[in-house]
């Protein structure tokens, strides 16, 4: 019974992951959203097998085809033969004694398979197969934020290093060179591990030594732990609440009880960076409550900021920041379209205590009306993009580069869109445009194609973000372009990212009374003007009705004359 139900559950993770490929295939959404809906059970387990059957879904359809699968099963669904292909030559095996059904199918063809797959290796001169799946080298570290609102950094260190984490320079290379390296360490016996103990015997009668086995004898033992697994990590000097960790730390993490109480997130630093950037916790040269007198300057602090607005919140990553360096005192207003992802957003909050004076709204950004928030200093904008600039990004959808490009954009308009609508806003200071793209369609020529409108070049302007310390800059296409920033996973350790931070001119209050006065005192005089011109007009009138009225008695006149000659003429 404990067999079949085990089968059961792992046909299961097989449906979902199946169903989760064919509907990104379909274009009904992203891999991971739709391996993360509310009916999906096993969800870590469903995405995991959908996400890496994807990357080599390629090399399946060539081992699927070289073997004749489909000949003897040409009704199996091809994606629910990938997923189990996957787990037969790059997992660990199809799970269960599955004697009957797909599970049956896919097991009779699988030494077929395994040979040409060999055959495939040794004609490449391969010895892994997962050499045959092309995969990005670059590595970037696991970034995880502690929740101020609920940990305090130093505590959460503390919490690791007495796991036996050790706490190291800041610096990404020696985090992954640190990680490689190996270590003299004593450890406690796994639970797999066998009782029995090799223990060197002391002397005995014969003054003989040997070795025998005692069953539950040495509970530690001496290890050469070559593994990169070593337990390093180090504190982010940019964003000081930021622990980072090597890649390989990611599954030692998911399940850590700091990252279950929501003490701390794993977030990308990039990811991270809008948040900071809108509340001013970042060295920028603002021009935002600078003193009468004084050139902007390059600190972090220097602008006050007061109610600001996330326009694409959920899933409430960035929210939670902005909640968090607010310190639950900022009134915040969350905007989310999907009726599903505000649940998502509202549960996320509340988890990690963020939700104190934090409004979320179901609606589109764009259809939003200014009024409806006319204080509103500050607006986050992180819209919907391409995604390139994921590290290991699972993209199910083979796209042709017309279908990229258009594309692209398509999401360009959108994006553009949302910042000249973001500009509208009444009492609205500053605004953060970022994307987790590289291309340039959708960072530096968006922001120029808004600067394009007069009003905007002559009302906003680029701030600059971090000058001298970041180093990776936007490419110099239009002035101030590379006040902006990039995010590089080769330079930077991130995700790829871009970051543009908008802020309006400060308004002159006596040159607008001033301006105010003169356009008054103007429509005073035009007034005056028209009523003068109004008088003219009467009298003008009333004389042409005069001289009509004269030229009216001179013709009467003449008639009476005339009439009284044609009576003198009768009468004689």
């Amino acid at each position: 019974t404990v067999s079949v139900l085990y089968c059961i559950v792992n046909m299961d993770v097989y449906m979902q992951s199946a169903r989760a490929m064919q509907g990104a295939l379909d274009g009904k959404g992203q891999l991971k959203r739709l391996c993360l809906q509310k009916e999906v059970q096993k969800k870590r387990a469903t995405y995991a097998l959908a996400a890496e059957t994807t990357k080599c879904m390629a090399v399946l359809d060539d081992l699927l085809d070289k073997s004749e699968f489909y000949k003897s099963n040409a009704t199996f669904w091809p994606c629910l033969a990938r997923v189990m292909t996957y787990d037969v030559l790059f997992g660990t095996g199809l799970k269960g004694n599955v004697k009957t059904g797909p599970g049956y199918a896919v097991k009779k063809h699988s030494s077929r398979m395994k040979k040409i797959l060999a055959e495939i290796l040794k004609k490449k001169k391969l010895t892994n197969p997962r050499d045959l799946i092309s995969k990005n080298t670059v590595r970037i570290p696991i970034y995880l934020r502690v929740n101020s609102l609920l940990a305090k950094v130093e505590d959460v260190i503390a919490c690791f290093e007495k796991e036996g984490w050790t706490q190291i320079d800041p610096s990404p290379e020696a985090l992954l060179e640190a990680a490689k390296a190996p270590v003299k360490a004593k450890r406690k016996r796994s639970s797999d591990e066998p009782e029995e103990a090799e223990v060197k015997r002391t002397k005995g009668a014969g003054g003989k030594k040997g070795k025998k086995k005692q069953k539950g004898a040495a509970k530690e033992v001496e290890d050469d732990d070559d593994s990169p697994n070593r337990k390093v990590f180090y504190r982010d000097p940019t964003l000081t609440s930021l622990l980072v960790f090597p890649p390989s730390a990611k599954f030692a993490l998911v399940n850590h009880g700091l990252l279950k109480s929501n003490k701390v997130v794993i977030q990308d630093k990039a990811s991270c960076l809008p948040p900071y950037i809108l509340l001013h916790c970042l060295e920028m040269t603002s021009i935002l409550n600078v003193p009468k007198g004084e050139e902007p300057k390059a600190a972090a602090g220097t602008s006050i900021m007061g109610p600001v607005l996330d326009a694409t919140a959920a899933p409430g990553n960035k929210t939670s920041i902005l909640s968090a360096l607010s310190n639950g005192r900022r009134p915040i207003v969350a905007v989310e379209k999907d009726a599903e992802r505000v649940e998502i957003l509202k549960e996320r909050l509340k988890n990690m205590s963020a939700d104190g004076r934090v409004e979320v709204v179901n609606k589109s950004f764009l259809d939003i009306f200014p009024e409806e928030f006319p204080n509103i200093e500050g607006i986050m904008l992180d819209p919907s993009c391409s995604g390139s600039g994921i590290v290991d990004r699972v993209e199910a959808t083979p796209k042709t580069k017309e279908e990229q490009e258009s594309r692209i954009a398509g999401l360009a308009s959108f994006q553009v869109a949302m910042i000249q609508h973001a500009m509208t806003f009444p009492a609205v200071r500053r605004i953060v445009y970022s994307t987790c793209s590289t291309h340039q369609q959708e960072n530096e020529e968006v922001i120029r194609e808004v600067f394009e409108d007069e009003s905007v070049k002559a009302n906003w302007v680029i701030a600059d973000i971090m000058p001298g310390t970041w180093g990776t800059r936007a490419l110099p296409l239009f002035k101030d372009c590379q006040n902006c920033i990039r995010c590089s996973p080769t330079d930077d350790h991130t995700n790829g990212f871009f970051v543009a931070c908008l802020e309006k001119r400060k308004r002159n209050k006596k040159k607008n009374k001033k301006k105010k006065k003169e356009e008054a005192t103007k429509a005073a005089v035009e007034e005056e003007e028209d009523s003068d011109d109004e008088v003219e007009v009467e009298i003008e009138n009333d004389e042409s009705d005069n001289s009509e009225a004269g030229e009216e008695f001179e013709e009467f006149e003449e008639f009476e004359e005339v009439e009284e000659e044609e009576e003198e003429e009768e009468e004689e």
